[in-house]
């Protein structure tokens, strides 16, 4: 589609450089939109690029509109990710990724079937298996799993890599990346929005404007706009694991909260465990000690050989809903703001966006975004 073909009549800004405004931003260029990219340091510097880079639907404690989301986002993510490799230049490390969900009682196992009944009913490939099969397919895994789901339809990969093949695709794409630049408000006039102010004075002028600011979004719509939204920094804390000899995992576990994954460059991805001190989270001795013992719990034949604890945040919405489409009270104003789950909500979300931009069409299952309700102060 050419620009002239689409309803919108100058430059989309996407202010962001993550996962959601970079695949926002490659989505809406591959539309024929003009589109600027205004990323304040590197490309997934920020909780993308310490993510575990899983494209995982049912990635924690979710409902069944989350994991039907995810298996939506799942489907867009394997229909543009050759596109994007062949763009972009980098081997960032994909691997299709089975995860068992284990259980050790009855307790969870009743909620993991409950999981499993939400993944299938979304189309996913996934099965129960029964503790005997589990330690089949992973000699490491603890004696005292009694089952799990099986689910096979998850995507691993580096995410600091994909980050940086991506950036070179969505340039390839059409997309003018504006590299170490900082947003600092909108221009409005006459009830919609003109330009993004950037921190050396200049404005960038633009016809639209989509907030993909992650964790950062409530102080961005507070300071530019008078608005409040419920969404708050979630500081998170997680492991790099060394595998020294040993083989890699024939599988990735998640139990009692903890995704464990095999990367292929051979490190373990252990997390994550919640940090209320969110924007200001600093790796601790503690945590490290609390996800150590969740692996050893689960996973006592895996003995990792070196311990890397890593800081970061994301974004947290209510019910880990996304904040999605578009800002009611400013004309031409959209946000695009996933909770925990960015990495693998940035497709759907992108074609959310996209879609509401240029053919005007909500997305059925935008409507339950809280966005809707967003007032000024």
């Amino acid at each position: 589609m050419t620009n002239s073909q689409n309803n919108l009549d100058g430059t989309v800004a996407v202010i962001g450089g993550g996962v959601v405004g970079f695949f926002i931003a490659y989505r809406m260029a591959l539309l024929g939109v003009p589109v600027t990219l205004v990323e304040q340091a590197g490309p997934g510097s920020g909780a993308t690029g310490n993510s575990a880079g899983n494209i995982q639907p049912a990635s924690g404690d979710d409902d069944a509109y989350k994991i039907t989301l995810g298996a939506e986002s799942l489907a867009l993510w394997r229909k543009h990710l050759p596109q994007i490799k062949e763009a972009g230049g980098i081997d960032y490390q994909e691997q299709d990724t089975r995860y068992l969900y284990a259980s050790i009682n009855e307790d969870e196992e009743s909620e993991v079937r409950r999981i499993l009944d939400d993944v299938q009913a979304a189309g996913l490939h996934a099965e129960w298996v029964d503790g005997p099969t589990a330690r089949e397919m992973e000699p490491r895994l603890s004696q005292s799993i009694t089952g799990g789901m099986l689910h096979q339809d998850c995507i691993q990969m580096d995410p600091k890599l994909f980050m940086a093949a991506f950036a070179n695709a969505a340039e390839a794409a059409g997309v003018t990346i504006q590299r170490q630049v900082q947003a600092v408000g909108l221009t409005v006039a006459g009830g919609r929005v003109r330009g993004i102010k950037l921190l050396d004075g200049n404005t960038l002028e633009c016809a639209s404007a989509v907030l993909a600011t992650g964790a950062w979004t409530l102080r961005v719509m507070s300071d530019w706009l008078g608005y409040d939204l419920p969404v708050e920094p979630y500081g998170l804390q997680k492991l790099h694991l060394g595998l020294g000899m040993a083989a890699p995992l024939n599988c990735a576990v998640r139990w009692n909260g903890v995704n464990i994954v095999c990367r292929r460059d051979g490190l373990v991805h252990a997390g994550s465990r919640f940090d209320p001190a969110g924007f200001d989270s600093q790796p601790s001795p503690d945590t490290q000690r609390w996800l150590l013992e969740q692996v050893a719990e689960i996973m006592p034949g895996f003995k990792p050989t070196g311990v890397q604890n890593i800081a970061a945040f994301a974004a947290s919405t209510p019910a880990r809903v996304p904040l999605v489409g578009r800002l009611p009270g400013i004309d031409g104003v959209y946000l695009s703001v996933p909770s925990t789950d960015g990495f693998l909500m940035a497709a759907v979300l992108a074609d959310m966006i996209a879609d509401l931009l240029v053919n005007g069409k909500t997305h059925p299952l935008m409507k339950r975004s809280p966005l809707a309700q967003a007032k000024p102060r």
